[in-house]
This record gives C-alpha cells, structure tokens and sequence, in this order.
C-alpha cells in the first residue's frame, strides 16, 4: 500500500495514470472496433467521465471487456486516489510543527532544564 500511495502521491503522477488509462483503452478499442484512433480517445474519454453520450458503443466481446474495465478503473480506482489526495490537501494540518522546529523546540527546553536545576544548585548552596 505504501508504494501504491508514493507512486500516486501528486496529481501529476494521477493524471499520469489517468491518462495512461485512456490512451491504452483508446488503442485497444480502435483495434478491436475498427475505429480510427481519435474516435476511440474520444469514447475513452466520455466512457472514464461516465458521460458515454452513446454516439460510440463497442459492438464485439473485446471492445465490451475494455468498456467494462475502462469504466470500473477510472470510477473505482482513479477517481478514488484523486479525491483522497484532495481530502489530505484539505486536512494537512498547516500549524503543525515541522521535525527541524521540534528539534529546536526539544534543545530550547533541554538548555532551560539545565538552567534551571544550575540557579536551583546556586539557592541551594547559600544559607
């Protein structure tokens, strides 16, 4: 799941996917419906977006499995990775503290700590 999320980690890399996706469905569909290649990345792309006008629709058993697993990829599996890379755009905490300041944060309290129990070793040395 790890190199699934970094391989998808920016939208570039989706639209990378995305377009990968209707560009092989797109040459696959012209190849098994006899369509020119425009015409097929056209009803790639209207399939992917679910829009599918019905202008173009595959007629034999292979361009019908490339409909069907066009439009479960890009509802099931692309359209997901997109929105959940939205959600953790919105959700980034931006207050929150980067390592490097938690660091200086951590030796900032660590130098007070040990001023402390030095001004407190000096009280405690005079009557």
């Amino acid at each position: 799941m790890k190199k699934l999320r970094a391989a998808t980690d920016t939208f570039v890399e989706l639209a990378i996917i995305y377009a990968v996706l209707l560009l092989v469905s797109a040459a696959l569909l012209a190849r098994f419906e006899g369509l020119d290649y425009t015409t097929a990345l056209y009803w790639a792309a209207t399939t992917a977006t679910s829009t599918g006008y019905g202008d173009i629709s595959p007629k034999t058993g292979a361009g019908q499995f490339v409909a069907v697993a066009l439009m479960h990829l890009s509802i099931f599996v692309v359209a997901p990775m997109i929105v959940v890379r939205l959600v953790d755009r919105l959700n980034e905490d931006r207050d929150a503290f980067t390592h490097e300041e938690q660091v200086q944060i951590l030796d900032s309290l660590k130098r007070i700590d040990e001023r402390l129990e030095r001004l407190e070793q000096v009280r405690g040395a005079r009557p």
